[in-house]
C-alpha cells in the first residue's frame, strides 16, 4: 500500500471513528490532547484535526492559517519519524511515526508560532494562528 493509501486510511479511520463514537450517543466525550500535552498521539483519539499539516520529502507543508484552539493534525508521508515541536511559546509538541498521523490543538492565541522537527533540524515552518 503506498504511504499516500496509508495516511488516508488513517485520515478517515479516525474521522470514522469520532463519527460512529457521536452516533452511538453515549454521552463519552473523548479527551482532547491540549496544547501543552507532549507527545500527544492520534491513536486513542477519536477527534480529527480540521486543519492538517503534511510531513513529506522532509518538508513541512502547513495551512495558510489555522483557528485558535483549533484542532490540527500532523500526517507523516516520509519513511522516518518526525516530531512538530514548537520553538519558543506556541506549546505544542507531537512525534509523528512514518505513515502514521498525530492531533494538537492550536494555541488559543493568534499569532505566528515557529516549530522545528526535534530530530531533523533544518525542518522548519510557522502555524499562523487568526
Amino acid at each position: 500500500m503506498k504511504a499516500s493509501s496509508r495516511i488516508w486510511a488513517v485520515t478517515m479511520a479516525i474521522a470514522l471513528v469520532g463519527i460512529t463514537g457521536c452516533a452511538a450517543g453515549s454521552g463519552n466525550t473523548p479527551a482532547t490532547p491540549s496544547a501543552g500535552s507532549p507527545r500527544s498521539s492520534a491513536e486513542g483519539s477519536a477527534q480529527a484535526g480540521t486543519s492538517v499539516i503534511t510531513i513529506r520529502n522532509f518538508k513541512f507543508e502547513v495551512p495558510t492559517t489555522v483557528k485558535p484552539g483549533s484542532m490540527v493534525t500532523v500526517t507523516n508521508a516520509d519513511s522516518a519519524p518526525h516530531t512538530v515541536t514548537a520553538k519558543d511559546n506556541g506549546g505544542f509538541d507531537v512525534a509523528v511515526d512514518p505513515g502514521e498521523a498525530a492531533i494538537f490543538k492550536a494555541p488559543d492565541s493568534p499569532g505566528e508560532y515557529g516549530f522545528v522537527c526535534s530530530f531533523h533540524s533544518r525542518m522548519t515552518g510557522t502555524l499562523t494562528v487568526k
